[in-house]
């Protein structure tokens, strides 16, 4: 199988990278321009690729008429899209910006697929998409009320995804994902990345800030499980057009999460509470019915309650 993966020099990508790398049958071609994914990752894939199945080519999703040919010239049948820029904070600084990558950047995934005979797109999208309308838990039917660029974005990728399934018979799947984390997370990333910060943070004997009262919750899933899922939404048939939420249905507050990192480290460190900032979402939590019922999934095998194996 040929694949194409964006945003191949990210976190979560260089997870997803990791399992295909597995099935010697796949030939991987990564992509990014390291506005936000890092050559320690791909340096990690390439200690793994021990057949020489992965290639990495530097290229910018906005860029059409280079997309348009690694695909054509790697006769590409899969493609995940992973690339974005995730930051909610940066979205609201920056929203032309962010709309040319998260929107324009996505739109030229799928034009780019449908004119070189991909079979199927998988698309990473967020639960940003809900913003803070306050019915709970979340499932793929949940009304989307986005309160920042970046959630508004994502939004139209879902639209185009299902309009280029409609209209052009283009196989697509969405993936709504909650709060992933796990190793090789940045830490400089916004509170997506609340984990890694506060782990560097105590490990540094270093207290982190808290945004607001702290009691803001959020739905924490393992990278490793969302790598699983994206494989699985990839290959399962009789599924084009789905969306599906990626989350664990537990939730876990900040202010929680904070005594965890003290439990971890042996401290007794007093939480230092800021003013909460545009586009922080005070709840979140998934249900995740869907994805267990149609890929077979009894649990989420990564998932730890406390959260402290990183």
């Amino acid at each position: 199988m040929s694949i194409l993966i964006t945003g191949a020099a990210g976190f979560i990508a260089s997870h997803l990278i990791e399992e295909l790398l597995k099935d010697k049958n796949n030939n991987i071609i990564g992509i990014d321009n390291f506005y936000s994914g890092t050559k320690e990752n791909l340096k990690f894939i390439n200690s793994i690729d021990r057949n020489n199945k992965f290639k990495f080519i530097e290229v910018d999703i906005r860029d059409f008429e280079n997309l348009n040919k690694i695909m054509h010239e790697n006769n590409i049948n899969q493609v995940y899209h992973l690339a974005a820029i995730v930051s909610v904070q940066e979205s609201i600084r920056n929203p032309l910006f962010t709309n040319e990558v998260n929107v324009k950047g996505t739109l030229n995934i799928l034009e780019a697929s449908r004119k070189n005979g991909v079979k199927r797109v998988v698309f990473s999208s967020s639960a940003a998409v809900y913003g803070d309308e306050p019915t709970l838990p979340k499932n793929e039917l949940s009304l989307t009320k986005p309160i920042s660029p970046y959630g508004y974005e994502k939004l139209m990728g879902e639209q185009y995804m299902k309009l280029y399934s409609e209209l052009y018979n283009l196989e697509t799947v969405v993936l709504r994902y909650f709060n992933v984390y796990g190793q090789r997370q940045l830490v400089s990333s916004d509170y997506s990345g609340v984990i890694s910060i506060f782990d560097e943070k105590f490990k540094n004997n270093e207290i982190p800030n808290i945004y607001g009262n702290g009691e803001q919750y959020r739905d924490f899933i393992n990278v490793k499980d969302v790598a699983m899922i994206n494989i699985k939404a990839m290959n399962m048939e009789k599924i084009s057009g789905e969306l599906f939420c990626v989350g664990t249905a537990n939730k876990t507050s900040i202010n929680d999460l904070f005594k965890i990192m003290n439990k971890k480290y042996d401290k007794s460190f007093i939480t230092k509470h800021l003013n909460s900032r545009n586009g922080d979402i005070l709840a979140s939590v998934c249900n995740n019915n869907k994805i267990k019922e149609i890929f077979k999934i009894e649990e989420l095998k990564f998932f730890n309650k406390e959260i402290i194996k990183l």
